[in-house]
């Protein structure tokens, strides 16, 4: 499990902006830089996923304000999606989530000194891939309570 400073149950209301579904799954980062060459792609895991971010654990530690390409491997999102495609293209239909992020914060973990825990603030997402991912977080928080 993830640990970070946002826990903090004095803090938490003033600094989330969004409900935090648990769901481990995995992602493919990868920085985003000028030029784009010899871009390295890194795998990891996340521990949490809202509307407006998402916290992941990785072998690399990434600073604060980098921007990051990530490409979630997230199951059942896509459902939302009302387009025609969405319907009856299987590619489509099983496409990961991608989105640009910025890190916001990161660190060791606790209980492995060999991966970080990283947490990132979405900076740009299709919008037709937001919505449904929205729509797909609420109906997890609903069947959560």
């Amino acid at each position: 499990m993830i640990q970070n400073e946002m826990t903090d149950k004095k803090t938490e209301k003033c600094r989330r902006s969004s409900r935090r579904v648990n769901k481990q799954v995995k992602l493919s980062i990868s920085k985003l830089q000028y030029p784009m060459t010899n871009v390295d792609v890194n795998v990891g895991y996340t521990s949490n996923v809202s509307e407006t971010g998402l916290c992941f654990a990785t072998d690399e530690l990434f600073k604060n304000g980098a921007i990051l390409q990530l490409v979630v491997e997230l199951v059942g999102w896509q459902h939302y999606l009302r387009t025609t495609a969405a319907i009856i293209d299987v590619q489509t239909a099983s496409k990961p989530l991608t989105a640009v992020a910025e890190v916001v914060w990161s660190k060791k973990m606790t209980d492995n000194e060999e991966k970080y825990a990283v947490g990132v603030q979405f900076k740009d997402i299709y919008e037709d891939d937001l919505q449904a991912f929205k729509k797909f977080l609420r109906r997890m928080l609903d069947k959560k309570s």
